[in-house]
């Protein structure tokens, strides 16, 4: 029927569009986001928050370990 090689690059090719349609909606301003009948209120501006610290947290230690 269908080759393997062909079923894995249908795989990786749909995987790697929802993983960018899940980014854009994380880095979405978004407060409310409805889809079918998923509905997501968000605080976007503490995720930011969390963000930038993750961010921070993670350039001080590779810093601190070169």
């Amino acid at each position: 029927m269908v080759s393997d090689v062909i079923m894995s690059l249908l795989i990786t090719s749909v995987s790697g569009i929802i993983i960018g349609i899940l980014s854009v909606l994380y880095k979405s301003k978004c407060t409310r986001i409805e889809c079918c009948c998923l509905k997501i209120d968000r605080d976007v501006i503490e995720e930011e928050k969390i963000d930038e610290i993750n961010a921070n947290h993670m350039t001080h230690n590779s810093i601190s370990s070169v």
